[in-house]
């Protein structure tokens, strides 16, 4: 396929959520020497960056500890609003909050999350059943999400009135957004930290996170209230969350992700890879795939063509088949956030080794935005 043919949490989770969280407050500029063509100082803009959503009626909107939370004085003062999450477990990626800026539910909230349920078992722990890499001489537990069992849906909460109440796509036990392919003939994928994106077309965009080796979608047609069935995409992406936005003035969308065939998830490169696009079709197909990162041991693609169906692309478990050996330069880019100002984008992520404490930072890049519909340059 060419570029443009595409288209309960656990404890570890939670940690790592936080430890994410933290890195992003620690630090907040990057050096600005021998800068890629095109690319902004991020020192110089960093004051443009938009650090709230900015609501129809001028105010500005957070979450703040599953409330909502309003600002009318620049983010001088904040008004709490009403309980967002119904559920008692479940979780979101930071800066997924939309709202709707046209049609008959213009200035609705929307706000996309997802419950998981994690097996624990005394017999088949995390560490033991993870995915292990020789790295720098050692061998190191490179993964451990769907090394041990997983399920988890994924599912919306709105707002009408700003955030003073919300509503939930889920009816009772139904409604949420699963992985259910082919009538279920597959089995049941994982389908969690969703993004969503408001379509030229008045609907709504919903992408998921799964282990199958694609971006999984559903679409709703009426303001988020209800989603149709997810269907998988022909994106290649391993098990991480993508960034999805609508730019301004065009209406077209961009997108950030981990662009990895299933040969490379299966030796533990996952997410050494980050890559972005743009789609000028309501996400159908993709064009200008750029790579933002790329790890030792990875080569540059202009598309990287998905995985057959099936439930899960994975490599081996256990200290005793370990997937690989990886580079010692090697490093995770993920979980990715974009933000939009009215000429620029700006994209946060983090750095990471593959293991061992420390060494991790927090990367801020900077574009015109126009920079996303020039052809790529060759190196």
């Amino acid at each position: 396929m060419q570029a443009k043919n595409c288209c309960g949490l656990s404890a570890g989770r939670i940690v790592f959520s936080v430890a994410v969280l933290l890195l992003v407050c620690r630090q907040d500029a990057v050096s600005d020497d021998d800068l890629p063509a095109g690319e902004l100082p991020f020192a110089g803009v960093k004051d443009e960056r938009p650090r709230y959503l900015r609501l129809l009626s001028g105010k500005l909107f957070r979450v703040q500890k599953n409330h909502s939370a309003i600002s009318g004085d620049g983010g001088k003062t904040w008004e709490q609003g009403g309980r967002i999450n119904p559920f008692r477990l479940g979780g979101k990626l930071n800066d997924v909050a939309i709202q709707l800026q046209s049609g008959p539910h213009k200035g609705r909230i929307l706000i996309p999350y997802y419950l998981g349920m994690y097996g624990k078992h005394p017999d088949y722990d995390r560490k033991e059943r993870g995915g292990y890499v020789w790295w720098k001489g050692k061998l190191v537990l490179l993964e451990t999400h769907t090394h041990h069992p997983e399920m988890s849906g994924s599912f919306v909460c709105y707002s009408d009135d700003e955030g003073k109440t919300w509503n939930c796509s889920v009816n009772g036990d139904r409604g949420f957004m699963m992985g259910y392919i082919k009538d279920g003939h597959l089995g049941h994928w994982t389908c969690e930290e969703p993004v969503i994106v408001e379509l030229k077309d008045g609907r709504i965009l919903c992408f998921m996170r799964s282990a199958c080796g694609r971006i999984l979608k559903s679409y709703s047609e009426d303001g988020g209230a209800h989603w149709l069935k997810v269907q998988p995409t022909d994106i290649a992406m391993s098990n991480s969350p993508c960034a999805l936005k609508r730019l301004p003035g065009t209406g077209d969308l961009v997108m950030v992700w981990n662009m990895m065939s299933a040969e490379e998830i299966r030796k533990g490169y996952r997410r050494g890879r980050l890559c972005i696009a743009i789609s000028k079709d309501d996400g159908e197909t993709w064009e200008n795939v750029k790579t933002l990162e790329l790890s030792p041991g990875l080569e540059e693609h202009d598309w990287v063509e998905p995985p057959p169906l099936q439930p899960m692309v994975r490599g081996p478990s256990g200290r005793d088949n370990p997937m690989g050996e990886i580079p010692d330069g090697f490093r995770f880019y993920h979980y990715s956030s974009v933000f939009l100002s009215e000429d620029k984008i700006f994209v946060r992520y983090p750095v990471s080794p593959p293991a061992g404490p420390g060494g991790s930072r927090v990367q801020w890049r900077v574009f015109p935005i126009s920079w996303l519909y020039e052809p790529k340059r060759a190196s």
